[in-house]
């Protein structure tokens, strides 16, 4: 995919698994953000609406897989972290032909994928998003820059309500503070833009950041490793 390139709300009569061999998707479904970086895969059952895209380009592999398999949730979407079978296979099974039935080794590799895929790991770090139209345009504009310095008693006048409504009314429809949401949403942008090959210290000035330390700081908090040391990770999981 292209960078900026962006597939509107949809659905299938399949279930779809699709995966980024680099670069970020971000996937939105039912009250919920989800960013797919290479290290995770998504799962969208049949008939599940969705949109697609990516800011900075992405490569992108979709597998179609019959509505008739069960082995995961057909009413939700789910993160899984991607093992290294799963990624092997998954980029194996983008070069089939599309013909079906399949037969003899793509069916080997096809059913090995199927009895693998409920053994991954589930990913629960998603962004949720707010239902009300007012709390939703407020989400976006803190998607849009999310290095702002804006506090959420400024966030309540916007809004013309109090601190303390805008507060429960969050939590309400994300189970989030609006810190802690901030918080993972920086997170979740870094990953976007190292995964695109932003420096650190760039990244730590667009998300809002005095400097690179607690940037860094941040990051390691929550994934237990560095930037670097993440960008790291991804390319071992590419050579494997």
């Amino acid at each position: 995919m292209p960078a900026r390139h962006y597939f509107p709300t949809h659905k299938h009569r399949w279930h779809q698994l699709l995966y980024a061999s680099s670069g970020v998707l971000i996937v939105d479904v039912i009250g919920e953000r989800l960013f797919i970086p290479p290290e995770n895969t998504v799962w969208l059952p049949s008939g599940y609406q969705h949109s697609v895209s990516t800011e900075y380009g992405a490569e992108l592999k979709s597998l179609y897989i019959d509505s008739s398999y069960r082995q995961l949730p057909t009413d939700k979407s789910l993160v899984l972290k991607i093992s290294p079978i799963i990624k092997a296979l998954i980029i194996e099974i983008s070069t089939f032909d599309v013909e079906y039935p399949i037969l003899g080794y793509e069916q080997d590799v096809v059913s090995l994928m199927l009895s693998t895929l409920p053994r991954l790991k589930r990913v629960t770090d998603h962004l949720p998003w707010p239902e009300s139209s007012e709390l939703l345009k407020m989400c976006c504009q803190l998607y849009e820059q999310p290095g702002g310095k804006q506090t959420t008693l400024m966030l309540a006048d916007n809004l013309a309500m109090s601190k303390r409504t805008l507060e429960r009314k969050f939590h309400r429809e994300t189970g989030m503070t609006i810190q802690a949401w901030s918080l993972r949403l920086r997170f979740l942008k870094a990953i976007e833009l190292l995964t695109a090959g932003h420096s650190i210290t760039n990244i730590s000035l667009d998300l809002g950041y005095s400097s690179p330390s607690p940037f860094i700081y941040m990051f390691r908090n929550i994934s237990g490793m560095s930037p670097r040391e993440y960008l790291t990770s991804l390319s071992d999981t590419k050579a494997t």
